[in-house]
């Protein structure tokens, strides 16, 4: 048993915005074939559409680099994945204005294969792999260094979408993959909004710890993190590291060869 479930509780009208952003990317895009929505294009133009419905502040030069979206409230940046190459930019866009970071988290998965030809559906399954709020630490681990800052927000958007995959595409664009049904490409279509859960301060970065340790009267190490949130020994590991880092945990010796931890609100353990 782990108490690393998760609490849907974005507002109804934030799942309206959505989907009517959905609705627009399908109206706009309508043959992703044609034009290499592939992977996870049609999840990154979606997610620009939610955030900001007005082209205009699309893909906006800024400092020498371009920015998914620049609005009022400052640049906003769409990741689904690599945030190495997030540094550059972060170094000159937090010097002038906020940036917020998006990070989508494919909490459930639908594999819908598609033959290109005739648009039949082939199968349809919900696939077993499931993503966490954890799948995040690795990327946020190698922006460590920015994490405290004042001008950055982080937003992790939990999704449910489709897996389309569609057989007997011709392309030079992106690599195929393949399966017993031959090879395929495959885009990744947002089809529900779960959560937003935004990481500003500091303190918010506290929702790697389950309950159970953030309130624990003992210290704790990479074991006891990786039982219960259910990850792997390396993701705890990381995690512990992130928030050290980020003076949210500071150390509290050893048990044996593990290292313990404590979290900062909690002061140091009794001797």
């Amino acid at each position: 048993m782990t108490d690393r479930a998760v609490t849907y509780f974005v507002c109804e009208k934030d799942k309206e915005r959505f989907r009517e952003a959905c609705r627009r990317q399908a109206v706009t895009e309508p043959n992703r074939d044609s034009i290499g929505t592939l992977g996870e294009k049609t999840l990154h133009a979606v997610l620009k559409y939610y955030y900001e419905p007005d082209t205009d502040c699309h893909e906006v030069p800024m400092e020498g680099y371009v920015a998914d979206i620049v609005g009022e409230r400052g640049i906003t940046e769409i990741q689904t994945r690599g945030f190495v190459r997030l540094r550059p930019k972060l170094e000159v866009f937090l010097e002038a204005v906020p940036v917020t970071v998006v990070y989508p988290v494919i909490c459930h998965k639908t594999i819908v294969n598609t033959d290109v030809g005739t648009g039949e559906v082939l199968s349809v399954r919900r696939s077993p792999k499931k993503e966490n709020i954890y799948v995040a630490v690795r990327e946020l681990y190698t922006i460590r260094d920015f994490l405290n800052h004042p001008r950055l927000t982080i937003r992790l958007v939990l999704l449910d979408t489709e897996e389309v995959r569609r057989f007997g595409v011709r392309t030079r664009r992106r690599k195929k993959q393949r399966t017993r049904r031959g090879e395929y490409v495959s885009d990744l279509v947002p089809v529900e909004l779960l959560d937003e859960i935004t990481l500003a301060e500091p303190e918010d970065y506290d929702i790697f710890l389950p309950p159970r340790l953030r309130n624990a009267e003992n210290p704790f190490g990479t074991a006891e993190l990786a039982a219960a949130a259910a990850v792997a020994t390396d993701c705890a590991r990381m995690t512990l590291n992130l928030l050290t880092g980020m003076g949210r945990l500071i150390p509290a010796g050893k048990r044996g060869n593990a290292r313990l931890y404590w979290r900062q609100e909690r002061g140091k353990p009794k001797e």
